[in-house]
């Protein structure tokens, strides 16, 4: 069981079965999808204005974050990550 926060925050639920579609759960999950439609597949991009066919789709990885300042409390403190 997992809480969730509903009502624009202010009360939470309980839920058994929770499908995270963000980060690396929805990365996996698009790479499935590819790998079941094949590498031939065209796919249509840009509001339905073009297409790409399925295997020139980069992968692109994520940067790393080392060195990064970021402002915590209210912008009043700065943060090295």
């Amino acid at each position: 069981m997992v809480k969730i926060s509903s009502n624009r925050g202010t009360s939470t639920i309980k839920v058994a079965d929770v499908k995270n579609w963000a980060g690396e759960t929805f990365k996996n999950f698009q790479k499935e999808q590819l790998k079941i439609a094949g590498e031939d597949t065209v796919l249509t991009q840009k509001r339905g204005t073009s297409t790409i066919i399925a295997k020139d789709i980069p992968d692109v990885q994520k940067p790393s974050l080392k060195g990064q300042k970021i402002t915590t409390n209210r912008g009043t403190s700065v943060k090295t990550l």
